[in-house]
């Protein structure tokens, strides 16, 4: 009876690791239970922040790179390799299914493209490491704000703030908050150089926070965000399947 509860139980909680939304994922991140943020190597950054979330990065591992670290983390713990998929900037397409196959990335110049190698099939960590390196070294916030969608209304759970360029920025939105009828906003992002997702506080010159959450009262506001200016009627993008 008691191994019956156990696979029981177990396939109960397999069912709601599946069924787990995007959004609730990114809400819900695990975080460190220290708010100490440390860059790649392990040094610190900063002694103090709002929090850190609780994921792994590597020697690349930037703005843009935190954002698609997070997305290939929510297919991959949900085994769900067909979906983790991103584009270069050169617009090579590389999905995680092709990399675990064996197929890797050739870049000549401002060209790419996938090739055959000998390595056997292959969805292990290691592997999927491997390819979010080569996705974050030749990926950015260009490329994202080229191939996601622009979010044309106030902002959701799991969207991102991005300003495209050479590095640009990228800010994820982990959570949000309706008080007295008004979106409040907290925000995530990494920096330069490669470092720990830290939660931070944006800023609207016009309203005053709420317990670190930004409010959007409409979507001309400016959000200042370590000195970059978003407007979310401009700035606002979202994955493709997100509603």
């Amino acid at each position: 009876m008691k191994k019956i509860i156990t696979i029981l139980l177990l396939t109960l909680v397999i069912s709601i690791c599946n069924a787990q939304t995007w959004e609730n994922y990114i809400k819900n991140f695990p975080r460190k239970s220290s708010t100490v943020v440390k860059d790649y190597q392990g040094n610190i950054i900063k002694n103090k922040s709002l929090g850190v979330l609780n994921v792994r990065i590597n020697s690349v591992q930037q703005c843009a790179d935190a954002a698609i670290r997070l997305r290939a983390e929510y297919f991959y713990s949900k085994k769900e390799y067909d979906k983790i998929s991103f584009k270069l900037t050169s617009g090579l397409e590389v999905p995680f299914s092709k990399w675990a196959q064996g197929y890797r990335v050739r870049v000549s110049g401002n060209k790419a493209s996938l090739f055959k190698s000998k390595v056997s099939k292959d969805y292990s960590r290691e592997n999927f490491e491997a390819y979010l390196k080569i996705i974050m070294t030749y990926a950015g916030s260009a490329s994202l704000a080229r191939d996601l969608k622009k979010r044309t209304n106030y902002p959701e759970i799991g969207d991102l703030l991005i300003i495209p360029g050479y590095p640009g920025h990228v800010v994820i939105i982990i959570d949000k908050k309706i008080i007295n009828g008004v979106n409040y906003y907290l925000f995530a992002n990494s920096w330069i150089p490669a470092q720990d997702i830290e939660i931070i506080a944006g800023h609207n010159p016009k309203y005053p926070n709420i317990r670190n959450y930004t409010p959007i009262v409409n979507l001309e506001d400016l959000i200042q965000i370590n000195g970059y200016n978003f407007k979310p009627c401009k700035d606002t993008y979202k994955w493709h399947d997100q509603n």
